[in-house]
């Protein structure tokens, strides 16, 4: 078994933190995200659906058509950084030859209102919006967690003669384990719960 990222203990319960080898993709695994990931990009199939980009002169065009055709009302546009990993994000990397814009996430008006209602707060959406790109980001570089828990637990060996106590000693049991965890500060969280610390 690989090395653990990051241990930690309390009292009697000890819990190891590795990362997850068998890391689904959170846009086809789990259901209900709020917004829709457009993309194109030569080498990766990214986001939700793929977009012919050859179709369009320039993101503007692009963004034109979520607008009339899909009902976009919120859309944020997606940067992609390609340099011995993947990593994306909702702003520029600024870095011309290893970087650039592969598409957009965005949401609809009916989503907004059925959701939030009227009053929704477009800085609120926008929010979200990055936070599922957040999620997707961890994916794509492999931020993504499991845990085990071990208690330490005293095992007496007895005569079965005579009921003599013949040795005891301490033992480390597995009480525990559950994966799936995107970033090392949230795994951290739910362990730290699940071993008793405040």
């Amino acid at each position: 078994m690989d090395k653990p990222v990051e241990v930690i203990t309390n009292g009697d319960k000890r819990a190891e933190i590795f990362f997850e080898d068998f890391v689904e993709n959170p846009r086809t695994f789990y259901d209900g995200h709020f917004g829709i990931m457009i993309c194109s990009h030569d080498k990766y199939n990214l986001g939700d659906e793929q977009l012919n980009r050859g179709d369009f002169d320039s993101w503007n065009a692009v963004e034109e058509y979520l607008v009339k055709e899909r009902d976009a009302n919120i859309i944020l546009p997606l940067y992609l950084y390609d340099h011995s990993g993947i990593t994306m994000r909702t702003c520029s990397f600024n870095d011309r030859w290893d970087s650039g814009q592969v598409g957009f996430i965005y949401t609809t008006l009916e989503k907004c209102i059925k959701e939030f209602g009227d009053g929704f707060s477009i800085i609120k959406i926008e929010e979200i919006l990055r936070a599922e790109i957040d999620e997707y980001d961890m994916y794509l570089t492999g931020d993504v967690y499991w845990y085990r828990i071990f208690e330490k637990e005293e095992h007496i060996m007895k005569c079965p003669h005579c009921d003599k106590i013949i040795n005891t000693e301490e033992l480390e049991i597995e009480i525990d384990s559950c994966g799936g965890f995107y970033g090392l500060d949230y795994i951290r969280e739910v362990v730290k719960e699940e071993l008793g610390i405040c």
